[in-house]
């Protein structure tokens, strides 16, 4: 969920050294902007979609484990909610060379999966699929089963999967319209999508006031020092 802000980094870096009780009131502000709307995503959450908390593994074929073992995570409402925060530390660079600053984050491995199941496979991942394999005097196509496919031999198991976390979770909203399938999610994206830019004014409001106070109280402190 990027908003650009320019010099939005050294900014902060300023306030921090210079003016920190200036600091601590945008980012209190700040705050009180993202809490409802992690409130409202972990609400979306609820305590079981597929009957035992754990049971959605027979939507994909694959037993559930620990996600630190590299396989299915189990379904855990409590850690998927918790794993629903913002951030206002400095994220690591993208790709594009930004960097983010106010972040909202799903950190859970089965909350990411709630969060997005469907997005590029609306009806779930197919049972297999083709590959093109490069011959020298044309191309061949070959149809093959991995781990990029569904690992359910029921071949709807991915459509039921996603048809229970709409109907138990809500169907995924798009926070900027339809204009990108990366924005749209059933769980943070639909929280933020449902507060319409309420919070993000609010915030914007919150860094130009903190911007003018920062340059009024650095011409008084500059008048000062001159007399």
């Amino acid at each position: 969920m990027a908003v650009v802000v320019e010099g939005l980094a050294g900014f902060r870096k300023a306030l921090k050294e210079l003016s920190p009780h200036i600091a601590k009131n945008m980012n209190n502000r700040i705050k009180a902007e993202l809490t409802p709307i992690i409130k409202d995503a972990r609400a979306k959450v609820p305590n079981a979609i597929f009957g035992a908390p754990d049971n959605w593994s027979n939507y994909v074929g694959v037993n559930p484990a620990p996600s630190t073992g590299g396989y299915f995570p189990r379904y855990d409402a409590g850690a998927i909610r918790k794993g629903l925060v913002y951030s206002l530390a400095r994220q690591k660079k993208t790709k594009s060379g930004y960097v983010s600053m106010i972040t909202l984050l799903n950190k859970n491995p089965a909350g990411a999966i709630a969060e997005t199941a469907g997005r590029t496979n609306p009806y779930g991942r197919p049972q297999r699929h083709q590959v093109e394999i490069n011959k020298r005097f044309g191309s061949k196509f070959v149809t093959v089963r991995t781990s990029k496919d569904s690992l359910s031999d029921n071949p709807r198991a991915g459509q039921m999967m996603i048809e229970r976390l709409d109907s138990n979770m809500g169907t995924m909203k798009n926070f900027k319209g339809k204009s990108s399938k990366k924005t749209e999610g059933r769980l943070l994206y639909a929280a933020y999508a449902e507060n319409q830019g309420k919070a993000l004014d609010a915030i914007m409001a919150a860094i130009e006031d903190a911007k003018r106070e920062f340059n009024r109280n650095s011409v008084i402190y500059d008048m000062r020092s001159a007399a």
